[in-house]
């Protein structure tokens, strides 16, 4: 028998331990009966030509699906990709212990959509940004990787036309971007320059730090690489109203933060740990956070056999953290136990923690389009470029030791990855909704190995640089191009 095990609260009191233990084995507790996890109510309304059918059926019956069988897994498993034409479909689930019925509409094709206008200004308006984090697009539309910046409240901002449910914005006579009508709020008074008083670098034993004063908060853009280009908008006496700097790095770049403090605008690039190679304490120095996705009442997905992605996710964290604290890192944990966290308070916790390494560890779902049974092992997502080197490390370790398919590295725009200022990935370990890897989910086996990969991952990253690059040998070249 196998746990998934919380942990660890302390009484006001006194310091006495609890533990919470939650008991699975290999094979569907819950499933005494025909006991479907997905669709969760017996009429939904799916807008997808497919969907799919997962649970479990006591062990040792057949199950069918409007008479057709279909396979079972040892644990007693199954999901089942079906097929939705426009309209009402019924599906008859049928084992020995019982049937179900469910009812899925699929919405008709057709209606009266028009798409939406661009309207062009007949003179440009002003709008001040209305909440911290509201992301800057290079396209108008509200999702993907197309965010350019993220902009502090009461930034201004130039709009010049609209479209739908989106301001155009005009960043520099050359340069335009697209900001959601929800972010900002109209301001009456026209919309003036600024001006760039002062820039300066320093540095700290944990940081370079570059600072540029200003008459106010205006728009700006960074791009990473070996040379970072920072683009301060709007700003006066420059070439296309755009103050230009270039810094060429001595070093891997391993996390960074741009944000105002007043009006001055502050980058903190962090510089890459000294590490003196031990074979015992690899990651001495290192700051990682360790987040448990989902918790509390965000189950996160749920498995074919009603188990929960949140539980998995702790115990690989769990492990995780004990690998890493062997190895001489600094670890922080976003929750030791089944509470919600939400996902501002994991960011917010990460940064406060000047963390260089941030590790989400999920647990893989998928859209109704796709079929369960056609996707199984890992994947690793970043959104930032300077992330992709740790992803592809950590993916490469858990291909080198677990008998896993992997799936391969992707960009996204997850709210963990993208506004924590470390080297920031999340790792979907397995898919829940597979009878394969749910059985390897729950086994305790799997889930310490699989952290132990991950672990090996990050130290195979941290010291991929170690012996090319020393960062005492010239300084960061920080330099204004116009």
């Amino acid at each position: 028998m196998d746990f998934l095990y919380f942990v660890i609260y302390y009484n006001h009191n006194m310091k006495k331990i609890l533990f919470t233990v939650i008991s699975t084995i290999l094979f569907c507790q819950t499933a005494h009966a025909l006991d479907v996890v997905y669709p969760a109510s017996a009429y939904s309304k799916i807008n997808s030509p497919a969907t799919f059918f997962v649970g479990a059926v006591k062990i040792g019956d057949t199950l069918s699906i409007n008479n057709e069988e279909i396979p079972i897994h040892r644990t007693g498993a199954f999901a089942q990709s079906v097929k939705l034409a426009p309209g009402r479909n019924e599906f008859v689930l049928t084992s020995e212990s019982g049937t179900k019925t469910y009812i899925i509409e699929r919405p008709l094709l057709g209606g009266n959509y028009k798409p939406a206008v661009f309207h062009k200004y007949n003179l440009p308006m002003t709008v001040e940004v209305s909440r911290t984090g509201a992301p800057i697009r290079a396209t108008a539309v509200q999702e993907g990787i197309n965010r350019i910046s993220h902009f502090q409240k009461g930034m201004q901002l130039k709009t010049v036309g609209e479209l739908g449910n989106m301001y155009k914005v005009e960043l520099s006579p050359s340069q335009q971007a697209w900001i959601a009508k929800s972010d900002v709020k109209m301001k009456a008074e026209p919309y003036e320059k600024a001006f760039l008083f002062d820039y300066r670098d320093r540095e700290t034993d944990s940081d370079y730090i570059y600072e540029f004063a200003l008459s106010k908060k205006t728009p700006y853009s960074i791009t990473e690489g070996d040379i970072m280009t920072l683009k301060i908008f709007n700003v006066g006496a420059n070439d296309d109203n755009t103050a230009i700097f270039k810094i060429t790095l001595n070093q891997r770049l391993m996390g960074y933060s741009l944000e105002y403090h007043g009006d001055t605008l502050v980058l903190k690039i962090k510089k890459e740990p000294n590490l003196k190679r031990a074979k015992k304490l690899p990651l001495k120095n290192i700051k990682i956070v360790v987040d448990a996705g989902h918790g509390g009442k965000e189950l996160g997905a749920v498995g074919c056999c009603r188990n929960y992605e949140k539980d998995f996710n702790l115990s690989i964290s769990r492990y995780l953290e004990e690998d890493l604290k062997k190895m001489g890192a600094n670890v922080f944990m976003t929750r030791y136990s089944d509470r919600y966290v939400s996902l501002n308070d994991r960011v917010k916790y990460t940064n406060e923690k000047d963390a260089q390494i941030f590790v989400s560890i999920h647990a893989n779902s998928l859209h109704d389009s796709k079929n369960p049974q056609k996707h199984r092992g890992s994947s690793a997502y970043y959104y930032y470029d300077e992330a992709r080197p740790l992803t592809e490390a950590i993916l490469n370790s858990v291909g080198r030791s677990m008998n896993l398919n992997i799936e391969g590295i992707k960009q996204a725009s997850f709210a963990v990855v993208r506004n924590t200022s470390a080297v920031s990935v999340l790792v979907e370990t397995a898919y829940v909704i597979n009878p394969y890897d749910n059985e390897l989910l729950m086994t305790d086996n799997f889930r310490k190995k699989y952290a132990q990969a991950v672990a090996e991952g990050i130290k195979d990253y941290v010291w991929q640089n170690q012996t090319r690059v020393s960062r005492h040998k010239h300084k960061m070249k920080f330099e204004k191009i116009s």
